[in-house]
């Protein structure tokens, strides 16, 4: 490999609306992202592709085809980063794909490197690019969907000239899809313990993500009796625990259960705590498994709740289903490897990535390079240059098999 890939890499991690905090922030649809898309379309046009765009913001790049009439072959990832976040996450997966891409001469069917906009959760839900070509975004939901600053999605597409009655034109028509295939750093320790070069996924986790609300009495620290307190946060301490024992005993034994922000109320160090809602995520590739545990939560939760004279209310964030990849795509990956002569593991995708949403319509699958520490979403996240070239030659491999 050529050190173009790396120094791209290194170029757009210049596009950052925050560079003192030491990592990158460049969210969906601000102007710093828009400035990184046209970047990225010169990269694509500079690799011989057909740059476009849709109504909802995605960026193509396309390389035809010997025979246009076919489905295609897709592929890419995102280039929005979450806040103060590493260089590699999503990045790896356009301008590696765009490289891999260039480096296949011919090809039945074409193919077309694709940014996703938003993967990252600016607007309080992940992957809304590849939501809004599935067709699970709505009008409404470009209204009901805001960010910390009580933007909405709807104003946001505004800003980036893009029409928010429009995006039913973003939608993919299936059977012009052969198959999608994203590589992406692992943000796991899976490979770097095992001495795997890659991982090729069969299967990704999706979440089940609640709020749970815990309301007790907000009572005087000195002046309370242990006996007589309500106290939410002790309900939501034993409530962590309880998700933590569930989990570690799921009987598909990769379930993840994780609570991740709590909120306490009134928060003086001299009153019981009367409020706390727990934002609870849990995540498998077995659904059964991970409905299990869930079930088994609430269930805990309502019992905890009467011992300690709290009442418990449950709202849910959101429920993905997982997906498995489809076998012709792992072992188009498979064959790659083997052909490179590169280790490989078959793996399941803990983490949230575009590739799950577009499972529901079109074949998928994903290829994994290490992860240093298995550190993402911080500026200390790393891939080594020598493993993004190896999960690139890999992913040219595979797209040349799935082209024909």
């Amino acid at each position: 490999m050529s050190g173009a890939l790396h120094a791209a890499i290194a170029e757009l991690a210049t596009y950052n609306d925050d560079p003192t905090a030491g990592g990158i922030t460049r969210e969906v649809f601000t102007p710093t992202y828009e400035r990184a898309l046209e970047y990225v379309s010169g990269l694509m046009r500079s690799a011989g592709l057909e740059v476009r765009r849709d109504a909802f913001g995605n960026l193509y790049g396309r390389r035809s085809g010997t025979d246009p009439s076919l489905p295609c072959v897709r592929t890419g990832s995102h280039v929005d980063t979450t806040l103060n976040a590493g260089r590699y996450d999503g990045v790896v997966g356009v301008l590696g794909a765009i490289e891999a891409v260039a480096g296949i001469a011919d090809a039945r069917r074409s193919i077309e490197v694709v940014a996703f906009a938003g993967e990252e959760p600016r607007f309080g839900t992940g992957c809304i690019g590849s939501r809004a070509v599935v067709g699970d975004l709505s009008r409404a939901d470009l209204e009901r969907l805001v960010d910390r600053d009580g933007v909405s999605l709807a104003t946001a597409l505004e800003g980036a000239g893009l029409d928010p009655d429009a995006i039913a034109e973003a939608m993919w028509d299936p059977s012009s899809v052969h198959a999608f295939l994203e590589l992406h750093i692992e943000q796991g320790i899976v490979l770097e313990s095992s001495g795997d070069q890659v991982g090729v996924v069969t299967a990704i986790a999706a979440p089940h993500d609640l709020r749970v609300t815990l309301t007790g009495a907000a009572t005087h620290a000195g002046a309370t009796p242990m006996a007589l307190r309500r106290d939410a946060l002790a309900g939501a301490a034993e409530t962590m625990l309880e998700l933590e024992r569930l989990a570690v005993g799921s009987p598909s034994g990769t379930t993840v259960g994780t609570v991740g922000v709590l909120r306490l109320r009134p928060g003086a160090i001299n009153v019981v705590p009367g409020e706390v809602e727990l934002d609870v995520d849990v995540r498998d590739s077995d659904a059964g498994a991970r409905q299990a545990v869930v079930e088994g939560l609430l269930a805990a939760v309502g019992v905890l709740a009467t011992r300690r004279g709290l009442t418990a209310t449950v709202d849910e964030i959101v429920r993905d289903e997982p997906a498995g990849c489809a076998p012709f795509v792992v072992d188009a990956v498979r064959e790659a490897c083997d052909a490179l002569g590169v280790s490989s593991r078959r793996m399941i995708s803990g983490a949230y990535h575009d590739a799950l949403i577009l499972a529901r319509r079109v074949p998928v699958g994903m290829l994994f390079v290490p992860s240093a520490g298995g550190v993402s979403h911080h500026p200390d996240e790393h891939t080594a240059p020598e493993d993004i070239d190896r999960g690139v030659a890999v992913l040219r491999g595979a797209l040349a098999r799935l082209a024909g």
